[in-house]
């Protein structure tokens, strides 16, 4: 029998979220679809309960922690589905999601990744996410945060999908190479958006697909660096010299922000900002065979039309400060946006 869809779980130390994963994915899925955990060598038990409590579950147990992106590659090898669906731990989905998701990818011509409406598990009248904002800087935040669930009734075209939960075209995961290991953890899915969209494909957020995530947006120390050099990492490897150049004063504000971020929340994350300077630097020399790996077959302009040019420091700072620092740094991210787009 042919297999519709593979649906991979990476999982690290994870045992309670992983369980709970399972018992809704389990019910919701078709006789032509698989599910696979990948462990990247948890030391909670939660190989051992995923073999013992769910036998339908194929389980790759992997000898080391080699993040997610890692997790996720191994698990798209192991499965025979024609399309991938990642699934993080902490998710719950809703009946319907998986259909939903699919009948989108197959009936809109040049989708490459679809993403649910997810749903904050701890106050499930909100959103979490419906796709991800991306800031012409590369920031991303999470689409719609804390909205009301009943807002966005259509399918849209968003700037990245969320990697908590999306599905793709194993045709075009492999085209795009999957996930770059690299970066470990975090802007995964972000990096790997927008190598979909400058191939040409686009990512859809479906609003009929529900998917209950415990998410929390913050910024521990370990968090910070990871997103900080994986994005400036993604920046680098996906545009042209001219268009970073044109890009420079925006990226320069951006990171004057980040260290403003990292000042504020304290020595630990001014030390991981630290890091992930050093991380890059490192990188460096990978860099020209990095970009020849990207795939162009739109402009920079194209890909840069969705992204934004007001940073939602909101979901990161509560303070009234915040907002005007939204609305002052707008108008000079909307002037090099359009430099980086002449």
């Amino acid at each position: 029998m042919t297999v519709r869809a593979s649906v991979i779980i990476v999982t690290y130390n994870h045992a309670a979220d992983v369980q709970r994963s399972l018992e809704a994915v389990i019910p919701t899925l078709s006789a032509r679809d698989d599910v696979i955990v990948v462990d990247n060598a948890s030391c909670d038990g939660t190989p051992d309960i995923v073999a013992e409590r769910y036998p339908r579950v194929r389980l790759i147990r992997s000898a080391e922690n080699r993040g997610f992106g890692a997790g996720c590659n191994s698990g798209a090898r192991a499965g025979h589905g024609e399309y991938l669906v990642f699934l993080n731990p902490d998710t719950e989905p809703r009946d319907g999601w998986l259909d939903a998701l699919l009948n989108v990818l197959q009936s809109t011509p040049g989708a490459g990744l679809v993403t649910p409406k997810l749903q904050l598990a701890w106050q499930r009248e909100s959103i979490d996410a419906f796709g991800h904002s991306m800031h012409v800087s590369g920031i991303s935040t999470c689409r719609g945060w804390g909205e009301p669930l009943a807002r966005y009734e259509h399918v849209e075209e968003v700037a990245a999908v969320s990697g908590a939960c999306f599905a793709i075209e194993r045709r075009v995961f492999d085209e795009l190479k999957g996930f770059e290991e690299r970066l470990f953890t975090y802007y995964e899915d972000d990096d790997l958006s927008l190598r979909a969209r400058l191939a040409g494909y686009s990512c859809l957020a479906v609003p009929n697909a529900i998917v209950a995530h415990d998410h929390t947006p913050g910024f521990s120390p370990k968090k910070l660096r990871c997103l900080e050099r994986n994005r400036l990492w993604t920046t680098l490897k996906l545009y042209s010299p001219s268009t970073l150049l044109a890009m420079l004063p925006l990226l320069l504000v951006a990171e004057i922000l980040g260290w403003g971020l990292a000042f504020r929340y304290g020595p630990w994350h001014v030390l991981a900002k630290i890091q992930a300077w050093v991380d890059l630097l490192r990188w460096l020399p990978d860099l020209p065979h990095a970009r020849r790996s990207v795939i162009h077959r739109i402009r920079d302009r194209d890909l840069l039309r969705l992204h934004q040019t007001r940073l939602a420091f909101s979901q990161v700072a509560s303070s009234p400060l915040a907002k005007v620092a939204e609305t002052l740094t707008a108008h000079g991210f909307s002037f090099g946006r359009k430099l980086a787009s002449l």
